[in-house]
């Protein structure tokens, strides 16, 4: 394809908005390289990814896609047997987490089996799970690595919290002795050399035994390691040492997991850089309102209300472009500034996007054609460097165009012949034209010349075209006219503007009695055009309207005779269902109520967790009544409250279940039930009457006592969102409560430091928190905040 064309026609301009519907920098760099496709088949296949991707999206909403770390350089390292970062690990387990989930999109769809191209790409994801999972879970962060990644790990900083709490309380003990007062600078414990020690006055140096390691600026303090804690720092440096080994080995074993499945990872990112780039195509189309252009390699050309898709929505002008069977030039006139130009580039362009497998924004229907090449001379071409003048700069790009244009060509002029002597450029002019002609080259040009209007009237083959203007307001419509020569309206446009009458009859008088005989033929047939375009519009705008009423109807009844009982069935079904799950879910609200209330000393009204639960079965009992429209078979007639009395055997009509009265409400119009173990408000109009009467018979309920749960104390947030981790955050300390657990443990990471912002704001704001602080080194430091309820 022509690059000057391309970048004439702003082709440019489309791809870089493409990139923007990109969310990951492979896709960007795709969309970023895209050229126009030169086979049927190759721009078919792309349309039709185009089509199955904004589908997929009007389906189930955008796809789970964001930036997808490049670590093809990462998995070829690890696989000549390199040992890769946390870092590098973590990137791969982003990769394989982003493609499952796209894997779940895909198989979320509820047309997934419409899907063809689409498949092929979503079906070839490897979601490598369990490797996702072992990185994940081993490595919590960039420079973390679990506790839990081994069990030598464990063991190991198992020891070392020992020892850390050894050589705490040791010298704890020290400067808290008043013995050591006055020979202490401060009453604190620090570090030098990754050892503890701490800070003595240099005058009571003798006094303190141990090992001195580092001293301040002023010499005043000295700070000594004691030699009580010595050994322990000693056995804390070797720890060290095997803690560094040990995660060099579980690197290395992650490194060669990622090697053993090199092909996949890699795979993956090549699909997920594509599928970002399909939905980009779709996300553009739904953008611009864009539909699927049938396209076939030799047809006609009928882009139908097109629209170009650079200009804003309120102020594009939609137009009809096509050709007549036969027809393969058209010169389209008109004054300046009325849009010839805008046409021309919309073909151009239109076409271009379509090759690209992208939507354009035209009507239903619309159809082109495959050009192997797009030749565009179009705008101001002046050459200061090369010293041309502007028609000389037109000259050479016509020259190289007739050299290269074929019948598979599609070719552009702006202002054919313009820029010199108007006899000789519309002669020129003609020329080229009749030659692309003759050659069935595409072609479309713009000009001013009254010579190229005849030149199109009287050859076969070649079409008038002309951008309407209203003389009236003495502006541009933008629409354009098949098969009408434009008016150049100069004297119109002059008299409009006051120019004197005599100025305008002595300069008819220059010009032949042909042109102006010409120009009042060209008046004629535009008013008879602009009737018969009225008539032919609204004929087809009732015969539209009249065949897709009949159309519509058809569909109705169509669809009526064939779904009626499907649809009936399947809402009874699905009705029957709502009922029998919220039952469900009520009856273990309920029976978790029993269980806290037997379990908990404190009293139940003033615990949080049964409260969130009493809300729960709010909602649940909401949703049951407010659930209609059931069958009939399965409703009872409805009483009304003078009709119930306590102790009363009913049936509950929304959940097809027997039930005893056993408190009313009047002011509520509702009653108390007892159904099995579950107590339920409900309305009266949901009540029947029972078919089992019996008399009024207390009913007792049992429930036996369980023990306290044991429950997890620490939770572990990393990789969640803050919501998500709120909820979290909050469901666990219900839990403690409840437990009777004094302490949690809340992992959050040390990242960005935004989650564990997050979470202290919200534990400054509960009732239920004593206090909370960060963990201390040997407990996971700023990536852990420990917390006393």
């Amino acid at each position: 394809m022509d690059q000057r064309s391309l970048k004439v026609l702003e082709y440019h301009k489309i791809l870089k908005i493409l990139e923007d519907y990109c969310v990951t920098q492979g896709g960007k760099e795709q969309a970023g390289q895209l050229l126009p496709l030169e086979t049927l088949t190759a721009v078919n296949r792309s349309l039709d990814l185009t089509n199955e991707s904004l589908g997929m999206m009007l389906r189930n909403g955008r796809p789970p896609l964001s930036d997808v770390p490049n670590t093809s350089d990462y998995v070829k390292r690890a696989a000549i047997g390199s040992m890769l970062s946390m870092k590098e690990l973590l990137a791969i387990a982003t990769l394989l987490r982003i493609s499952r989930d796209m894997d779940n999109y895909y198989h979320g769809d509820t047309q997934m089996d419409t899907l063809i191209l689409l498949k092929d790409l979503f079906t070839s994801l490897e979601t490598c799970e369990e490797l996702e999972k072992e990185i994940s879970r081993k490595i919590l962060g960039p420079e973390e690595m679990a506790d839990n990644a081994s069990r030598e790990l464990s063991r190991i900083r198992r020891e070392m919290q020992f020892k850390y709490k050894r050589i705490s309380e040791k010298l704890n003990h020290m400067i808290s002795s008043t013995s050591y007062d006055k020979m202490l600078q401060e009453k604190i414990v620090t570090i030098r050399n990754n050892r503890y020690v701490i800070p003595v006055k240099q005058e009571y140096r003798s006094q303190v035994p141990g090992i001195v390691l580092d001293k301040s600026a002023s010499g005043a303090t000295l700070f000594i390691e004691p030699i009580a804690v010595v050994e322990l720092n000693n056995d804390i440096k070797i720890l060290v040492a095997e803690e560094e080994q040990e995660i060099v080995r579980i690197l290395k074993e992650l490194s060669q997991n990622v090697a053993d499945q090199r092909d996949e990872i890699i795979c993956n990112y090549d699909i997920l850089i594509d599928l970002d780039f399909q939905f980009a195509k779709g996300k553009y189309g739904l953008a611009i309102n864009g539909v699927k252009t049938d396209v076939s390699e030799t047809g006609r050309i009928a882009l139908l209300r097109a629209k170009h898709p650079l200009i804003p929505d309120e102020q594009v002008v939609a137009s009809d472009i096509y050709f007549e069977e036969e027809i393969d030039t058209m010169v389209i006139t008109g004054p300046n500034t009325g849009g010839k130009t805008v046409s021309l580039k919309t073909i151009g362009l239109l076409n271009l996007m379509v090759q690209s497998g992208l939507f354009i924004p035209v009507r239903e229907g619309s159809k082109t054609r495959i050009f192997t090449n797009i030749f565009a001379d179009i705008g101001d071409e002046q050459s200061i460097e090369q010293n041309l003048s502007t028609f000389s700069s037109h000259m050479t790009n016509i020259v190289e165009i007739m050299n290269k244009a074929d019948h598979d060509s599609l070719v552009l002029f702006d202002e054919l012949g313009a820029g010199t002597d108007p006899t000789e450029g519309a002669a020129l002019a003609i020329s080229i034209l009749n030659a692309l002609h003759l050659r069935h080259v595409t072609s479309i040009s713009t000009t001013h010349y009254s010579e190229l209007k005849e030149f199109a009237l009287v050859t076969p083959g070649v079409v008038n075209a002309s951008v309407e203007f209203d003389i009236k307001t003495l502006r541009p419509t933008y629409r354009l006219l098949i098969g009408v020569p434009g008016k150049s309206n100069a004297f119109e446009i002059a008299v409009r503007l006051g120019l004197a009458e005599t100025v305008i009859e002595n300069a008819k008088e220059l010009i032949k009695n042909e042109a102006i005989r010409f120009e009042e033929t060209l008046i004629k047939i535009d008013e008879k055009r602009r009737r018969t375009e009225a008539e032919h519009d609204a004929i087809i705008r009732l015969k539209r309207d009249t065949e897709e009423l009949k159309r519509q109807m058809d569909r109705e009844k169509e669809r009526f005779d064939e779904e009626k009982q499907v649809l009936i069935a399947k809402a009874q079904e699905e009705a029957m269902e709502i009922v029998k799950k919220t039952r469900e879910e009520t009856e273990a609200i309920y029976r978790e109520i029993r269980t806290i209330q037997e379990t908990t000393t404190n009293a139940v009204k003033d615990n949080k967790e049964l409260e969130a639960i009493r809300k729960r079965i709010k909602e649940k009992e909401k949703n049951i009544y407010q659930f209609g429209n059931q069958p009939k078979e399965y409703q009872g007639q409805a009483l009304e409250m003078d009709d119930i009395s306590i102790g009363m055997k009913v049936y509950i009509n929304s959940l097809r279940r027997e039930g005893e009265v056993i408190k009313l409400i009047p002011n509520e119009n509702k009653a108390m039930v007892q159904s099995e173990m579950i107590k339920l408000k409900v309305a009266v109009g949901d009540l029947a009457r029972s078919v089992a009467l019996a008399k009024p018979q207390e009913k007792k309920v049992t429930y036996k006592k369980v023990e306290r749960h044991v429950m997890e104390t620490k939770l572990d947030l990393r990789g969640k969102n803050g919501e998500e981790s709120l909820f979290l955050v909050d469901k666990m300390i219900g839990d403690a409560m409840l437990s009777g657990n004094k302490q949690i443990v809340i992992v959050h990471g040390k990242g960005t430091g935004r989650l564990r912002q997050i979470i202290h704001e919200y534990l400054k704001g509960n009732p239920l928190i004593e206090d909370f602080r960060l963990g201390a080194m040997n407990e996971g430091g700023s990536g852990v905040t420990i917390v006393n309820l």
